[in-house]
């Protein structure tokens, strides 16, 4: 079976591979897995259709032909991928960092594959100096964040999902969830072993009703997991799904079947693994990244029982 495209894929396409799949992409072309795994990654192809943002770097990049403009909001698109927000998050206020130590970070992180080199680390490096992303010495070989404008647009209205749970950031956390939550499409899972039902009001707020058809709620068995106080939160929140049109169940593996551990946000497409929903209010250093493998949900929600508390 081949290795499932994750954001470290970012070391072996550059800047000309992407631009070209988003003309691709407009053009009804064949487009390189890779390229749009990245671009979809980053709010620019829905199902290797151009989104709103992608017709903006179209534009800029192959009809306006501003290639330093279309470099830039590349750059920008780029942003939400687990590498760059590694980058951003964690070296910034250290200053200048080797350019060994940041690769160690990545590696540290699984942002980048564990046999990655320096010499594959250059380019890209090079390029993020260019874009504006860090500030990197060729003659020192050190790397250096630039911290972003909060409000920093990408190719269009889309704005970077980050990766990195942070106590020195404490309302972006929240944040950084919302707008994962806001991508969500189809089926949505939430499975989590102390699935905390604070992370209900986030589900009300930022799902898009129009694409979900159904909340999959996963946990285990715990009293305090399957308190009154969250069964009486989770039947409104099965209400208020209901009248938008969208299903939603809440199922409970018990402790004894249950050999699972990690918590993790998913829909059709794509999975996340994500910290507890506790880690976002308490402040407490967490991530949130993509996959590397999507679990069996399925298979766990089938031997699973409803919840009836």
């Amino acid at each position: 079976m081949a290795d499932a495209i994750s954001d470290d894929a970012i070391f072996s396409v550059d800047s000309a591979e992407l631009l070209a799949a988003i003309r691709a992409a407009a053009t009804g072309a064949d487009i390189d897995p890779d390229a749009a795994y990245l671009l979809s990654r980053s709010g620019l192809l829905d199902d290797n259709e151009l989104s709103d943002a992608g017709r903006a770097l179209f534009k800029l990049a192959w009809v306006l032909r501003r290639e330093g403009d279309a470099e830039q909001a590349l750059g920008q698109a780029l942003r939400q991928l687990t590498p760059f927000q590694v980058i951003e998050q964690e070296l910034r206020g250290l200053g200048s960092v080797p350019e060994e130590g940041v690769l160690d970070l990545l590696i540290q992180h699984r942002a980048a594959p564990p046999d990655t080199t320096v010499f594959v680390l250059r380019p890209w490096l090079r390029w993020l100096s260019k874009v504006g992303i860090v500030a990197y010495s060729t003659k020192l070989k050190a790397v250096r964040s630039l911290v972003p404008a909060p409000e920093a647009a990408l190719a269009g209205e889309v704005k970077a999902i980050a990766a990195m749970i942070s106590p020195r950031t404490p309302y972006l956390n929240v944040v950084k969830l919302r707008r994962v939550i806001r991508q969500l499409r189809g089926k949505v899972w939430w499975a989590d072993p102390h699935f905390g039902a604070r992370a209900l009001e986030e589900l009300a707020e930022e799902l898009d009703v129009s694409t979900v058809t159904e909340v999959c709620i996963l946990s285990g068995d715990a009293t305090n997991v399957l308190s009154q106080r969250s069964g009486r939160d989770f039947q409104r929140f099965a209400n208020e799904m209901s009248i938008k049109g969208v299903s939603a169940e809440w199922r409970v593996d018990a402790s004894g079947s249950r050999d699972w551990h990690d918590r993790w946000l998913a829909d059709d497409h794509s999975a996340w693994n994500v910290p507890p929903v506790n880690t976002l209010f308490k402040n407490d250093y967490s991530e949130i990244y993509p996959a590397s493998e999507r679990p069996p949900l399925q298979t766990w929600w089938n031997r699973s029982l409803p919840r009836t508390t």
